[in-house]
C-alpha cells in the first residue's frame, strides 16, 4: 500500500493545487470547485476515452470473424493463436487498445478520489466552508439523494457504453454494487461521481455518433468496392433497411 500511495501522491498533489487555485481564484464554493475539477480531469482524459471506445467498437465488429477462426481451429490452440494475431495484424487492430486507455486513467481517478476523501492540510487550511446546497461535503448525504443520482446516471452511462450484448448484466450489477458501496462516502465524493457520470453520458453520446459515422463510411466503402459481405453484415444491413421501410 505504501508504494501505491507513493505512486499516487504526486498526482494527488497536483489535483490539490488545482483545488486550492480554483477555490482562491475562481469561486470560493467547495462543491462548485469539485465539479470544475472533475470537468477539467475528464476533459484532459477525453482523447483516451474516445480511443478506448473506438477500439472496443472495432473489436466488437470483428467478433463474427474471430468466432469463425475459433470454429476452424478449435482443435489446434497454437494455430488459433497464430491465425488470430495475424488477423489482428492484417486489420491493424491492437486487442489491448481497449484496455490500455482505461489503465492509464486509473491512477488519476484514484488520486482524485484520495484528494476528495482524505484532503491534506494544503486543502483544509484554505477551504473554510464545506457546505454545498443541503450538504456538508465532508459528511454523508443525509437524504441519499446523491446516491440515487449516482446509481441512475451510472446505469445510463454503462448502458450507452456497453457494445457487447453478453455484457448487458453489467448495466444492472455495477450501478447497484457502487450504490451499495457509496452510501457511506462523504458527499464530496458523490458530487464528483455524479458529475463524472453526467459527463460520460454526454461524451458517450458524441463518441457513439462518431463510431456510427465511421462504420457507415466502412460499409459504403465495401459496397463501393463491391466486396462480398459476410452473412452477419448482410443481415444487419437488411434489418436497417426493414426498419427504415417501417418508419416510412
Amino acid at each position: 500500500m505504501e508504494r501505491i500511495y507513493e505512486f499516487l501522491s504526486p498526482i494527488q498533489n497536483v489535483l490539490e493545487y488545482i483545488i486550492v487555485f480554483l477555490y482562491q481564484n475562481v469561486i470560493a464554493n467547495y462543491g462548485v470547485v469539485i465539479i470544475l475539477l472533475t470537468l477539467i480531469v475528464r476533459l484532459v482524459l477525453t482523447p483516451l476515452t474516445i480511443s478506448q471506445t473506438r477500439s472496443m467498437a472495432k473489436m466488437q465488429k470483428m467478433q463474427p470473424q474471430i468466432k469463425e477462426l475459433q470454429k476452424q481451429y478449435k482443435d489446434d490452440k497454437q494455430r488459433l493463436q497464430q491465425e488470430t494475431m495475424e488477423f489482428y495484424r492484417k486489420n491493424n487492430v491492437n486487442p489491448l487498445a481497449g484496455c490500455l486507455p482505461l489503465l492509464l486513467q486509473m491512477p488519476v481517478f484514484f488520486a482524485l478520489f484520495g484528494a476528495l476523501r482524505f484532503p491534506t492540510e494544503r486543502v483544509t487550511d484554505v477551504v473554510d466552508n464545506f457546505n454545498f446546497l443541503w450538504l456538508n461535503l465532508n459528511e454523508r448525504d443525509p437524504y441519499y439523494i446523491l446516491v440515487v443520482l449516482m446509481v441512475a446516471t451510472m446505469f445510463l452511462s454503462t448502458k450507452m457504453s456497453t457494445t457487447d450484448p453478453k455484457q448487458s448484466k453489467i448495466m444492472y450489477i455495477m450501478p447497484v454494487v457502487f450504490g451499495f458501496i457509496s452510501w457511506q462516502f462523504p458527499a464530496g465524493i458523490l458530487v464528483y461521481w455524479v458529475t463524472t457520470n453526467i459527463w460520460s453520458i454526454g461524451q458517450q453520446y458524441v463518441v457513439n455518433r462518431i463510431v456510427k459515422r465511421d462504420r457507415g463510411k466502412d460499409d459504403s466503402g465495401k459496397n463501393g468496392g463491391k466486396e462480398e459481405l459476410s452473412p452477419e453484415e448482410a443481415t444487419a444491413i437488411a434489418r436497417k433497411k426493414k426498419k427504415k421501410r417501417k418508419k416510412k
